[in-house]
């Protein structure tokens, strides 16, 4: 069952002079599926993430393409009642979600007005859901009595991540929700966000540019660049073949432990610039497989053994493989 289908998907900011920061953008997420969305800063990665849960705001508007949850076009719904579908279907947890807590309030108290706002559970349902979502977390239920500032941001991290599961959401949408914390936290966010999915049945978008991450946590994986996919693959297809080149680079890019210690590679050059619509390939500047086609023609998404990519020298290399099986056949 799909949960997520965005269909050429275009976000810009502003109008006189926009920049083009999603371009075109099509994916799916299933049921109890866990995808990541990687690429560098800039990319466009949490943008598309704000437009799916349509909580884009000015100077970024969505200029076209659809978004359809649960099969409800989310395009068309206006703003009360995609209030409601809100933390009921789809659930966002920001890259400083810890700071969306509020100070004054106790972690039992915001927990409760998420819920009396969203259901008619009683106050003793109420208490009982939020326990089970703290057990299921491994965080201690005492957690509750505390005030947001009483915690480590690890900790509240981690609370918000609970809160975010509170009304069974079908999709989970998490921006970067590691960034600034330590390596222990780090492993605590994973475990608890394996740890629920054996509990409760959902769906995650992780966007992250913490490749590593990524690769451990997720089923298949999407990476961007530029506002555009240009690889989708399986992580275990990922970790034996990366077809885009810029992929390949964010592989290299993985620190690894060698005979001289640790060793790790880089993506040379810088991103184009996006005030401009592109007419070639976006990563051709970059690319080390470049060719003249690549700078005058941009490429299409082409099917690949386990996924897409967006490339023509792959795409090529793609069909030539699939004629060496098809004769050995």
């Amino acid at each position: 069952m799909t949960v997520l289908s965005v269909d050429h998907l275009e976000v810009n900011y502003g109008t006189k002079a926009p920049v083009f920061a999603v371009r075109n953008v099509s994916l799916e997420v299933q049921h109890q599926e866990f995808v990541g969305l990687v690429g560098e800063s800039g990319c466009g990665k949490s943008t598309l993430g704000f437009a799916i849960a349509r909580l884009e705001r000015p100077p970024a508007y969505i200029r076209g393409g659809s978004i359809v949850i649960n099969g409800e076009d989310w395009m068309t719904m206006p703003d009360e009642e995609l209030r409601r579908h809100r933390w009921r279907d789809v659930a966002i947890v920001l890259q400083s979600g810890m700071n969306a807590l509020n100070p004054v309030m106790t972690i039992e108290a915001q927990f409760r007005d998420v819920m009396m706002q969203h259901t008619s559970l009683s106050r003793a349902q109420i208490l009982q859901r939020s326990m089970d979502v703290l057990d299921m977390a491994h965080i201690a239920r005492n957690t509750l009595k505390r005030y947001p500032h009483e915690l480590s941001g690890g900790m509240k991290q981690r609370v918000v991540i609970a809160m975010a599961f509170l009304l069974h959401p079908k999709l989970v949408i998490l921006d970067e929700p590691t960034t600034a914390l330590d390596m222990v936290v780090q492993r605590q966010i994973m475990d608890n966000l394996t740890e629920l999915r054996q509990h409760e049945q959902f769906s995650v978008l992780l966007i992250s540019h913490d490749l590593g991450l990524v690769l451990e946590l997720c089923d298949r994986v999407l990476v961007m660049y530029a506002g555009q996919i240009v690889e989708e693959n399986t992580t275990d297809s990922l970790l034996e073949q990366a077809w885009h080149p810029y992929t390949r680079a964010l592989m290299q890019a993985l620190p690894r432990i060698g005979g001289n210690g640790l060793q790790f590679g880089g993506v040379p050059g810088t991103p184009p610039d996006l005030h401009h619509r592109l007419q070639h390939c976006a990563f051709a500047p970059r690319c080390g497989l470049v060719t003249p086609e690549c700078q005058v023609r941009e490429p299409e998404l082409t099917d690949t053994p386990s996924g897409k990519v967006r490339c023509f020298v792959t795409s090529r290399e793609v069909v030539a493989d699939d004629k060496h099986h098809s004769i050995r056949g």
